[in-house]
């Protein structure tokens, strides 16, 4: 335990700083927003801004998550680590995903504080028709948190599959065409099983609703955005992708255990 908390220590002091220009770059492109929204009047421009934030925040992760195992690439600090490979990967991940929900209820913050900014500040027949408030906003953050999760292990399994490849001289220059392949592979793979009748089925048990109404809408003459939220989730077919994610976490340590050189 003592081990892993050292190892969190470690990815907090380098990603701490990325952490905070992240933040600061949100906050840079919401005032940008801001003003452009108040020299053009159109209101529109500002509140669909601080949406496109929270709707970026997985691209977030994958750079969170690409950057500190490139740290570790570039300086092969865990070639000889007496670490496991679950708590060097583990800490990353965890890591990453904690830096991911701050950055997440910040633009959750940022949102709900430029939906209260009067409409009339930019201009007057612009109208915010409906808010379902900071409950809403949690919900699309918890969302954007278990995307944010799915393609932090799935890079994290790309990235140690194409270290992994350096090893096979035959293809060691073409092991990046092999890790697109492979990443398109699984995810024609992921389609066909959610669309098979078995999976459809099993789609509709144990489903709990998800969101109830809608969450944003604006509208002002031609211009509309509205965004809903409703439907329910599965936990039978959630539980079988945290199953899958389970298997490609523990897949990426199984490689990264054999020492692979990066």
């Amino acid at each position: 335990m003592n081990s892993f908390k050292g190892l969190m220590k470690k990815e907090w002091l380098i990603g701490k700083s990325t952490l905070l220009w992240l933040l600061v770059a949100q906050v840079g492109l919401v005032f940008i927003a801001l003003l452009a929204s108040r020299y053009l009047e159109v209101a529109g421009l500002f509140y669909v801004c601080t949406w496109i934030i929270m709707f970026l925040q997985p691209f977030i992760m994958f750079s969170l998550i690409f950057g500190c195992l490139n740290y570790e690439g570039k300086t092969q600090l865990w070639i000889h680590n007496p670490q496991s490979a679950a708590m060097l990967l583990g800490s990353k991940l965890l890591s990453s995903v904690l830096f991911q929900v701050v950055s997440i209820l910040f633009a959750c913050c940022l949102v709900f504080v430029a939906i209260r900014v009067p409409t009339s500040y930019f201009q007057q027949d612009f109208q915010v028709e409906s808010f379902s408030g900071l409950v809403g906003l949690l919900q699309i953050g918890g969302v954007m948190t278990a995307v944010s999760i799915v393609i932090a292990v799935l890079m994290m399994f790309l990235w140690v599959v194409y270290h992994a490849l350096a090893r096979i001289q035959l293809i060691k220059n073409i092991r990046w065409l092999i890790v697109s392949l492979l990443f398109i592979g699984m995810v024609l793979v992921k389609n066909w099983v959610g669309n098979t009748e078995i999976y459809m089925k099993l789609d509709d048990l144990w489903a709990v609703p998800a969101f109830n109404g809608s969450s944003f809408s604006l509208s002002q003459a031609k211009l509309e955005f509205y965004l809903e939220g409703r439907g329910n989730i599965s936990l039978l077919t959630s539980g079988l992708d945290v199953i899958a994610l389970v298997i490609l976490f523990l897949a990426s340590c199984w490689l990264l255990d054999r020492k692979i050189e990066v």
